[in-house]
């Protein structure tokens, strides 16, 4: 059968189907960021110190096999499966495993359980790069409208925020189920219909491209095209390195995750111990990303229209920083509620840049190719997924650290003032500080409102010019 393709664009049920991967995303991510260290300090027996260095030494391979990867992917171009599609079909199960490897406790002795976390880590680290970076670039060929892609990432984000919503509330309850936070074989439980879950999720996902991804049938092959020059390696990453819109962008999201991956990985610490057991409210913080989500469905593609991702970026990070403040000056009075409003405030804007910058992350990539011709859509995205885990490792790390230094003993019911000072500190100032850097970054941004247009004008008027390409759909070729 032959299709017909669109200008680039997609349908609304395509665009939620490929949501789910987004779902499926945040069940494992957000997991492993508030619940890893807990596991391996108070379960598995391994230092908050060792645990840190356990995922510092991942991303140090991370940072070989993420750009690495991001290449594979732009130039893979299999007939069955096209171009992203095959990497996420055949990787999801094997991230599966991977994930329930992290939350089994493995009858060894001391070292020979650090070994284990090592491997267990960076085996999932490794398969996490094969299924996001791939899924992570869908959008560049979901839309190229500029505006509907922002679209796109909310109700990404919003299928995401359901993910977040399932950990944040739902994950605790699971695991009193099964035996308690301090059962091992609870938590080998609950990962296992995590990931069967989130499994099935990403397979689906990558449905929603299936007559998008497809294979390419190269010019060179017909007489009257000239061949198209071949990128080269270093050409790909000299484009990259060149982007200033990336640059600016990534500094500006790694600085921002940096702050909400090291209060997730010290939440539960947090409420345990500054708030004085009161875990339980954890559970109202789940439905806060999901709540936000559903509203930028409505609101977020006005505010870009009339903002721009420059300028609407740096507003709420403004608000994030204030959020802070509230949390460090009510957690020492034990004002629970205002602690609660705070944090609440704080997930709501996170919400918003995040999806914001993933937007502008793609929007850098369509930057680039216009400026150097240079398509390395999955190698952008590979430098979002590595800048990702980078913020979870050194945040694991840095908390970790902290928590060691200032005497965190997890035997005892209640922490020194040392170490819950560290608590709060880590929960409130580091993140201050992160939110003034993505100001900054965002600052010297150099895509306006008006610059945003202008490129979306460019892209409509180079893909009309590309509509003689001819494109392998199904069991034939079709002129589009």
């Amino acid at each position: 059968m032959k299709n017909k393709l669109t200008q680039g664009e997609t349908s609304e049920k395509n665009v939620w189907l490929y949501s789910f991967g987004n779902f499926a995303n945040n069940i494992m991510f957000m997991m492993v960021a508030m619940y890893v260290m807990y596991f391996y300090t108070n379960i598995l027996g391994v230092s908050a110190a060792v645990a840190g260095t356990i995922f510092m030494v991942a991303r140090l391979i991370d940072a070989v096999t993420d750009p690495l990867m991001g290449t594979i992917v732009d130039r893979t171009n299999t007939k069955k499966f096209g171009k992203y599609r095959p990497f996420i079909i055949f990787g999801a199960p094997l991230l599966g495993i991977a994930f329930v490897m992290l939350f089994i406790t493995p009858n060894l002795g001391p070292t020979g359980k650090i070994i284990y976390a090592y491997v267990s880590y960076i085996f999932y680290s490794l398969t996490w790069t094969i299924v996001q970076i791939p899924q992570l670039a869908l959008p560049i060929i979901l839309s190229k409208n500029i505006t509907r892609r922002t679209r796109v990432q909310a109700i990404f984000q919003t299928l995401g925020a359901v993910g977040v919503m399932i950990i944040q509330s739902w994950a605790l309850p699971m695991l009193n189920f099964f035996g308690g936070m301090d059962n091992a074989a609870a938590w080998s439980k609950v990962a296992i219909i995590y990931s069967v879950v989130a499994t099935i999720l990403f397979i689906l996902s990558s449905l929603s491209v299936r007559n998008l991804d497809v294979y390419e049938y190269h010019e060179k092959k017909s007489k009257n095209k000239k061949d198209k020059p071949k990128v080269t390696l270093g050409q790909a990453f000299q484009a990259v390195l060149k982007n200033k819109a990336l640059l600016c962008v990534l500094l500006a999201y790694s600085t921002d995750m940096f702050a909400y991956q090291i209060s997730s990985a010290l939440r539960v610490y947090f409420f345990k111990y500054n708030l004085n057991g009161r875990t339980d409210l954890m559970v109202y913080l789940g439905y806060v990303s999901l709540v936000a989500a559903i509203i930028s469905i409505f609101v977020i593609a006005s505010y870009v229209k009339k903002m721009g991702k420059r300028l609407g970026i740096g507003i709420v990070e403004a608000l994030s920083l204030i959020t802070m403040l509230i949390v460090l000056y009510a957690t020492p009075r034990q004002n629970i509620s205002l602690v609660m409003f705070g944090m609440i405030a704080n997930l709501f804007m996170f919400s918003f840049t995040n999806m914001l910058a993933r937007a502008a992350v793609l929007d850098s990539a369509n930057y680039a190719e216009l400026k150097t011709g240079v398509d390395n859509n999955a190698l952008v995205s590979s430098t979002f997924t590595f800048m990702n885990k980078v913020c979870q490792a050194i945040s694991v790390f840095f908390a970790g650290t902290i928590l060691s230094y200032t005497g965190y003993n997890p035997d005892l019911v209640q922490q020194a003032d040392g170490t819950l000072n560290g608590i709060l500190y880590l929960m409130t100032l580091v993140p201050i500080v992160a939110y003034i850097c993505s100001l900054i970054a965002m600052y010297f941004y150099p895509l306006t409102r008006q610059d945003e247009i202008e490129m979306e004008e460019r892209l409509v008027k180079m893909h009309s010019q590309n509509q003689g390409t001819q494109i392998e759909i199904g069991e034939g070729l079709v002129q589009t």
